[in-house]
């Protein structure tokens, strides 16, 4: 399983900066999902983010492998990690 999400964080740096940008979040977003306005994937990345990772300039592997935890194991409706693969439709 680890290699399968750190696979999946390597193809969203598309940089190799070792950060996911806003930029590359939305990218990822709009190669896999059908988008009338791309503000829903801004909020969902916004909604996403911390405070910290937005210092840093976007999410670190360390995070995102904190986030897709959080995706998999947290049943709470309004967890951050709601949005790791992009806007939830209503």
């Amino acid at each position: 399983m680890k290699a399968f999400i750190d696979a999946h964080y390597k193809m969203m740096d598309i940089n190799n900066d070792g950060l996911v940008s806003i930029e590359e979040y939305r990218y990822n977003c709009i190669t896999r999902l059908a988008v009338d306005d791309i503000k829903l994937v801004d909020d969902s990345y916004n909604n996403l983010v911390s405070e910290e990772d937005n210092k840093k300039g976007g999410i670190t592997l360390e995070r995102y492998q904190e986030l897709y935890a959080q995706f998999m194991g947290n049943e709470n409706a309004k967890c951050p990690a709601i949005y790791l693969y992009g806007p939830i439709p209503e």
